[in-house]
């Protein structure tokens, strides 16, 4: 059996969804949690990117990046006194017609946003089945570094094009990946999830688990 880490983990992201989870996960167990996001908003991005292995390496690659950036905040002090892991994650929609190349949808852009996630509903989501991907990278305060890639399929319900001037008058399209959130109004187009839920809202908590015991982290 391994050794049990100290009880502290910082979580590197700014998602207010991403700590909910987490401490759903660990706040039973008396485990810390300490925010500290990437210093830096910008990201690498999918351009260029075309199929699936490429959409999972470059996933792969932003996580790492979120977790080194992390890392270097905290410096060689605070890594070595009482961090069990720095925890980063990743999520986009992939979505696609039937013989196309696959289509990563991130955040709908600030401008236009309407438009944009109104065209993905009609084109991508309804009546269809797409993938919530989420990568996964903890690095640990002597640097081993763990990544993994979940996916979900989500299908949503046809026939509700009716709804949409609805959904989009909440706002909660902004901010989210693929321009929904699964958790919160969205679930109303909801047909079924094939795979982690948590996964589809930005942190498969069932991987994260298994990956918390691979590092010798008592989550219970």
């Amino acid at each position: 059996m391994p050794g049990v880490l100290p009880a502290r983990i910082v979580l590197g992201s700014r998602s207010p969804r991403r700590h909910e989870l987490l401490l759903e996960l660990v706040g039973e167990r008396g485990i810390d949690i300490e925010v500290l996001p990437p210093s830096s908003v910008e990201e690498t991005g999918f351009a260029g990117v075309s199929d699936w292995p490429g959409i999972r390496q470059r996933l792969t690659e932003i996580a790492r990046a979120k977790a080194v950036d992390v890392r270097l905040q905290l410096g060689v002090q605070r890594r070595a006194t009482g961090m069990a892991a720095i925890v980063c994650a990743d999520t986009v929609i992939v979505a696609g017609e039937p013989g196309e190349a696959p289509r990563v949808l991130e955040q709908p852009p600030l401008e236009n946003w309407k438009q944009t996630v109104r065209d993905w509903f009609l084109r991508y989501y309804l009546g269809r089945t797409h993938t919530a991907a989420t990568s996964i990278c903890l690095v640990t305060g002597a640097g081993r570094v763990l990544s993994r890639v979940v996916e979900s399929q989500v299908t949503f319900r046809a026939g509700m094009e009716s709804e949409l001037d609805w959904y989009l008058a909440t706002g909660e399209s902004v901010g989210k990946a693929g321009g929904y959130a699964v958790q919160g109004e969205a679930r109303v187009f909801i047909d079924r999830i094939e795979g982690s839920l948590s996964n589809v809202i930005g942190l498969p908590l069932e991987a994260l688990a298994e990956m918390f015991v691979e590092l010798g982290i008592d989550v219970g």
